[in-house]
């Protein structure tokens, strides 16, 4: 007979859907649904709260204000065009209180809009990467905050603003100014430079060697207020994850036009020629 499973103490915390004032009814069914599950589980210290905001940056401040201020012990995020599994935060809560409570930031598996469907997880490339579900749970660099498990001492160690965009310089740029500012507060010296195996000079030839360099190549694209929190939580010692098995769906809308109609119809007579043994 095997012993029961620990109980793991979670404290009471805040579910909100973000939303420029209305949210799909794909999400109001989830959510109606993982309340429900939750509740007839027994976890029932959880507020649920719905923050409209023109600028989501501003509505995700308000959320974090909330919790501190009700003296809640994590917050979780929901788009409002998103689905999720009914069973999706307890899921959550139970690894990142119980099975790996080191984790300060869990976010799920959710995919951008588009045929590509690209999950916000980046492992360390700078780029949004292709994981499948039950990949296990990832250390990630950063990901989106679409369905987002948040610790509150991340944001008692961030400062306020936590949520906000970055617009980036040129990788020569940033380069360029540390060594500045090193020069000027430690007696002009960078004392990067010059240490064994040259890690800043390996930095600073790839910088010079990126196509950001040549100034007519860069176009500064905004870094969105998700991928900031994780920059400067990253760079705060806060080590964010991503839960594989948890999936998310995100709702997306297709404007039909009379071009679908010709791809579908050449495609029906392509299928009839292949049919037929024709090749074209």
């Amino acid at each position: 007979m095997t012993a029961p499973a620990p109980q793991v103490a979670i404290p009471p915390g805040l579910f909100v859907i973000t939303t420029y004032g209305s949210i799909r009814q794909e999400t109001a069914q989830c959510l109606m649904e993982l309340r429900s599950f939750n509740e007839a589980q027994g976890v029932k210290n959880v507020k649920y709260l719905m923050l409209p905001g023109v600028l989501i940056e501003k509505a995700r401040n308000e959320a974090v204000r909330v919790m501190l201020k009700e003296n809640l012990g994590w917050l979780m995020f929901a788009d409002g065009d998103m689905t999720w599994q009914s069973d999706a935060l307890i899921a959550q809560l139970r690894v990142a209180f119980g099975e790996m409570p080191f984790i300060d930031v869990l976010g799920a598996l959710c995919p951008l809009r588009g045929e590509l469907s690209l999950p916000t997880v980046d492992s360390g490339t700078g780029t949004w990467e292709s994981w499948h579900p039950y990949s296990g749970i990832v250390e990630v660099m950063r990901t989106g905050a679409a369905f987002l498990l948040c610790k509150r001492h991340c944001f008692e160690r961030l400062k306020d603003p936590w949520f906000r965009m970055r617009v980036p310089a040129r990788p020569v740029d940033f380069m360029a100014e540390v060594d500045n500012w090193s020069r000027m507060k430690l007696n002009g010296e960078n004392p990067f430079r010059g240490l064994p195996d040259q890690p800043w000079e390996k930095l600073e030839k790839a910088a010079q060697e990126d196509p950001a360099a040549v100034a007519e190549n860069f176009i500064p694209t905004e870094v969105g207020e998700d991928s900031g929190f994780a920059d400067r939580a990253r760079n705060a010692g806060l080590r964010i994850f991503v839960n594989t098995s948890v999936q998310c769906g995100h709702v997306d809308s297709i404007v039909r036009t009379m071009a679908d109609h010709k791809k579908a119809m050449d495609n029906l007579a392509q299928q009839e020629r292949f049919a037929c043994g024709l090749l074209l």
